[in-house]
């Protein structure tokens, strides 16, 4: 007896110790792999990584506005760039060699100036200039566009509470317009617009989609008029801008990819608007083609054309407010820096769940150059494309150019994705020794198994599942949109652990059974 009881301990043992390295093993892979995607989607939708990047050492690669931005290495002084001729040249032969290196399907890029276009090429499967993008925080612009014209016809005040012009608004009046244009509301990241609410930021610059998602509201309360329409109207609609649209409807229309497993999938997804949703028309959501974007930028080289006067136009680039993380400064949906020389820079970048986009305008060179991607891929891709946007501004005014490292695009991706399949491996190991548990339950005490059955089955899914909140207060529908290879493991592997648990549990249910009428029998033969 005394034999059997102590090879019963060593089993349990064995199998405890074999339970925990499990364990361990799938808490920390699972939160490796969770921050390493996760963290990155702390850059969405807004401008491509602004509030970490900006002023660091990696800006250059993203909204271009490092210390050092290499688009400022060996330029051309202004009035001394490349002519058109030559401007092509070099474009040219820089996509030729660096855009497959991207892995982006599609992209698209012109140059202007204030007479119009000067360069314009699509690449892969972007067919034509017509073809759209979902361009993501460049539409930001749009939105301080048609405030800008608001108040210049008297119809908005920067300074009023916004709620003064939205009933329904439940802000305090230190949440005005201008708080909302500059993005010092105080308003939290990843807040939809049913959250936003004053926070310790207030005054001061926090990135936030929520406010241009009330300024929607805004522009749709005092105008009468939907957002798409009101764009329409008196933005897309005077410029010329016929392949352009805020309407949710068409979405899946635009050009657009999202990664699974290093695979950029055209998968037919669509944001969908709404009051919790991470993002609208008026943050994030137009969609616009290259040739439109260059119509674009061509007004504000213009001073603003039909559209704005010339002093709303200097209103949106330099009633701007500090980056207190950086060197940068944000205006009303324009982010302006100066490169070593003093020069200034306007510009911005978008980033939804299936594109990438970058805008940039240098008023002294009277040149603007618009780059747009139909594919989001956190794991390099995106790196990449930015990478490739830098290289061209720098050509545009006669610099240098890095060019793109394909290699770690495909290192990141062999990463996740061996980490992801570690996931899933163990995720499912318990599964695939449901059997051997089955016909080890004997040997193991009541409590260790119901101890184990707790930890394994409860409370490592709880842990997976509130891995993204916890680190980033980013939901589950966000993960699964933006990085849906990582949101679907995750998922899958909190769903098999759940679901395992629950098969051992109708297990342990039945033995518990089967031992009573054993015993109940044995008691009836005596």
């Amino acid at each position: 007896m005394g034999a059997r009881g102590t090879r019963g301990g060593r089993a349990a043992r064995r199998s405890w110790w074999q339970d925990a390295l499990h364990v361990a093993v799938v808490a920390a892979v699972s939160l490796a792999v969770a921050l390493l995607g996760a963290v990155r989607l702390g850059t969405l939708p807004g401008t491509v990584g602004y509030e970490d990047a900006v002023g660091g050492e990696d800006a250059v690669h993203v909204d271009g506005s490092a210390d050092g931005d290499l688009t400022d290495v060996d330029a051309a002084p202004e009035d001394a760039e490349p002519g058109d001729a030559s401007l092509g040249r070099r474009v040219d032969a820089y996509l030729d060699e660096n855009f497959p290196k991207t892995g982006v399907p599609g992209v698209a890029v012109a140059v202007v100036d204030s007479d119009g276009v000067r360069y314009l090429r699509t690449l892969g499967d972007c067919e034509d200039e017509h073809a759209t993008f979902t361009i993501g925080s460049l539409s930001k612009s749009f939105t301080a566009v048609a405030i800008m014209q608001l108040v210049e016809g008297g119809k908005v005040n920067l300074d009023d509470p916004v709620r003064t012009y939205v009933p329904e608004c439940r802000e305090p009046d230190v949440v005005t317009v201008r708080s909302l244009l500059n993005q010092t509301s105080g308003f939290g990241y990843y807040d939809s617009l049913s959250e936003a609410w004053p926070g310790e930021s207030l005054g001061s610059f926090s990135y936030a989609n929520a406010n241009y998602d009330l300024l929607g509201k805004v522009i749709e309360c005092v105008s009468g008029h939907s957002y798409a329409d009101y764009l329409e109207q008196h933005v897309f609609g005077p410029l010329g801008m016929d392949d352009s649209s805020a309407r949710e409807t068409g979405r899946a229309d635009a050009l657009g990819h999202r990664d699974y497993f290093g695979l950029n999938l055209s998968d037919g997804y669509a944001h969908v608007d709404g009051a919790d949703a991470w993002g609208g028309a008026s943050s994030g959501y137009v969609r616009s083609s290259v040739l439109d974007m260059a119509r674009y930028l061509t007004m504000y080289l213009n001073g603003g054309e039909d559209v704005l006067s010339e002093g709303g136009v200097e209103a949106l680039f330099f009633d701007r407010v500090p980056d207190l993380g950086g060197d940068s400064f944000y205006g009303m949906g324009w982010t302006s820096y100066y490169w070593d020389d003093g020069e200034l820079v306007l510009s911005h970048d978008g980033q939804v769940e299936n594109g990438v986009a970058r805008m940039c305008l240098l008023p002294g060179r009277d040149m603007g150059i618009v780059i747009l991607g139909d594919a989001s891929d956190y794991f390099g891709g995106n790196d990449a494309f930015f990478q490739m946007a830098n290289d061209i501004v720098s050509l545009a005014v006669g610099g240098g150019a890095t060019g793109v490292d394909a290699g770690l695009r495909a290192q990141a991706h062999a990463q996740a994705n061996r980490m992801l399949a570690v996931v899933a491996a163990l995720a499912l190991l318990p599964l695939a020794l449901l059997h051997r548990w089955r016909l080890r339950l004997g040997d193991i005490p009541r409590d260790v198994v119901l101890w184990r059955l707790v930890f394994v089955h409860v409370g490592l899914p709880l842990l997976l599942w509130w891995v993204p909140d916890a680190l980033l207060g980013a939901r589950w529908r966000d993960l699964l949109a933006f990085v849906p290879d990582v949101g679907y493991v995750l998922a899958a592997a909190v769903g098999t652990l759940v679901v395992t648990g629950a098969a051992k549990v109708i297990l342990l249910v039945r033995r518990r059974r089967e031992a009573r009428r054993l015993a109940s029998r044995r008691s009836c033969r005596r």
